[in-house]
C-alpha cells in the first residue's frame, strides 16, 4: 500500500559544479532523486550545461508508507560520460521532508538552494529545487513525469503514428495487384465483343469456339472437324470414278 502524499520536484539548474573529470571534457550533468531507493527518477541530459546547467524539468517522485517526518528526498547530480575512469558523481544534497512540513505544511511550494557535496564532504556547487509535499493528483496510466533511474533522455514516439500504418492495418498494395490469369475476379473485358466472363455462378453461358480461342469444356478437338470433312471428299471423288466407268 502507498502513501497518501507525493512530492511534487522542480529542479530548475545548478551552479559552479566541480568538473571531476575534465581529462575527457566538459560536464553532462543530469540530476537522479529519489525517497524509496527503489523508486528512482532522473532528468534529461543538459548536453551542453558544464558547470552551469540547466533542466527547468519537474519530476513527480511517489512515497512509501511510513510517517511524512522520518522521510528524506535525496538527490544526486550525475556526470553521464561513459569512459572507463569516469567518475558519475559530481555532487549529492539531501532534504528532510519534516522541514517542509514546518515550514510550508502540505500542499505549498517552497524554494530551497541546496549544497552538493562529494562523499568525502567537499562542496561541488549548488542547485536550485521547488518542493511541494502533496496528495496524489490524477496521472494517466503509464508512470510518472520522468523516464526511469538510468534513462539518460526520453524515448522517441512509437511508430505506428506518422509515417507508419497502426498495428492491424493492411500492408500497402496488397489488395491492388491484378489476380493471376484464369481468375474472372476483377478482369479485364475479353476482346472481339466477346460475352463477360461469368466466373464461377450460377446460369453460367457455355462458351463456343468461334473467336479463335482454346476449346474450352465438353467440346471436341479441333482436329476432329478437319478428319470428317476429309472423309466427305473421299466419297465425291469415289463416285466419280464409278460414273466415268
Amino acid at each position: 500500500m502507498g502513501s497518501r502524499y507525493e512530492v511534487e520536484l522542480k529542479l530548475s539548474s545548478a551552479r559552479a559544479l566541480k568538473n571531476v573529470n575534465w581529462r575527457h571534457g566538459p560536464n553532462r550533468p543530469y540530476v537522479v532523486v529519489w525517497v524509496d531507493p527503489s523508486n528512482k527518477l532522473s532528468t534529461r541530459v543538459d548536453e551542453s550545461g558544464d558547470t552551469d546547467a540547466n533542466w527547468d524539468q519537474t519530476l513527480t517522485i511517489p512515497l512509501p508508507p511510513k510517517p511524512l517526518e522520518d522521510q528524506t528526498l535525496y538527490i544526486d547530480v550525475v556526470h553521464a560520460g561513459s569512459e572507463e575512469d569516469t567518475k558519475p558523481l559530481i555532487g549529492s544534497a539531501r532534504l528532510k521532508l519534516v522541514d517542509i512540513l514546518d515550514d510550508v505544511g502540505i500542499g505549498e511550494r517552497v524554494s530551497r538552494t541546496l549544497s552538493l557535496k562529494r562523499p568525502s564532504g567537499r562542496p561541488h556547487g549548488k542547485v536550485e529545487v521547488s518542493v511541494t509535499i502533496r496528495e496524489p493528483s490524477y496521472r494517466a496510466q503509464g508512470g510518472y513525469n520522468a523516464p526511469p533511474y538510468g534513462v539518460r533522455d526520453y524515448s522517441p514516439a512509437p511508430q505506428g503514428y506518422g509515417g507508419y500504418p497502426p498495428y492491424g492495418a493492411p500492408p500497402q498494395q496488397a489488395y491492388y495487384s491484378a489476380p493471376p490469369s484464369g481468375y474472372p475476379y476483377n478482369a479485364p473485358p475479353q476482346p472481339y465483343n466477346a460475352p463477360p466472363q461469368s466466373g464461377y455462378g450460377y446460369n453460367a453461358l457455355p462458351q463456343t469456339a468461334s473467336y479463335g480461342q482454346g476449346s474450352g469444356y465438353g467440346y471436341a478437338p479441333q482436329e476432329e472437324k478437319k478428319k470428317s470433312k476429309f472423309g466427305g471428299m473421299g466419297r465425291d471423288w469415289l463416285w466419280v470414278r464409278l460414273l466415268g466407268l
